[in-house]
């Protein structure tokens, strides 16, 4: 099965879209046209990418550890137990 590394796409993909808002919080920071104050916006650039760097780790460890699966040998099962 393949769901590990489907999962850890579609983690990856969601911390590809917190690098980019972080990105666009970080490209307005000189915008005077906005309600946000600079304190908040640099709180908020921090966190986004420090959610995305942890979403990252733990979507390239889900991927590893569907590879190991892959690469092991399919169980038996137990016939009497039938």
């Amino acid at each position: 099965m393949n769901s590990g590394k489907s999962r850890s796409g579609l983690i990856g993909l969601v911390a590809a879209y917190l690098i980019y808002i972080a990105y666009e919080l970080y490209q307005g920071r000189n915008d005077p046209k906005t309600t946000m104050t600079p304190a908040v916006r640099i709180i908020c650039i921090v966190f986004f990418g420090v959610v995305s760097v942890a979403l990252l780790v733990y979507a390239y460890r889900i991927w590893k550890q569907g590879s190991r699966e892959e690469e092991k040998p399919p169980e038996k099962e137990d016939e009497s137990l039938k």
